[in-house]
């Protein structure tokens, strides 16, 4: 996490796939909009974020592809 916010940039593999990507962390109502469909997907996150919750806020970083 802290290597890619200082960076902002980052090679992502994915399969045979290699590409280039942007890397920005999200904030705000838009950190929170993207964390909530995570969430919704994946009851891990919303499970994590309540025992965190007033302790702190998990980060969430936008990898575009470039």
């Amino acid at each position: 996490y802290y290597n890619l916010a200082a960076v902002g940039e980052a090679t992502v593999e994915r399969g045979t796939d290699t590409y280039r990507v942007t890397v920005r962390e999200l904030r705000g109502d838009e950190r929170d909009s993207i964390y909530d469909e995570q969430a919704r997907r994946y009851p891990g996150f919303a499970d994590y974020a309540q025992r965190t919750a007033g302790i702190r806020t998990i980060p969430v970083l936008e990898l575009r592809r470039s």
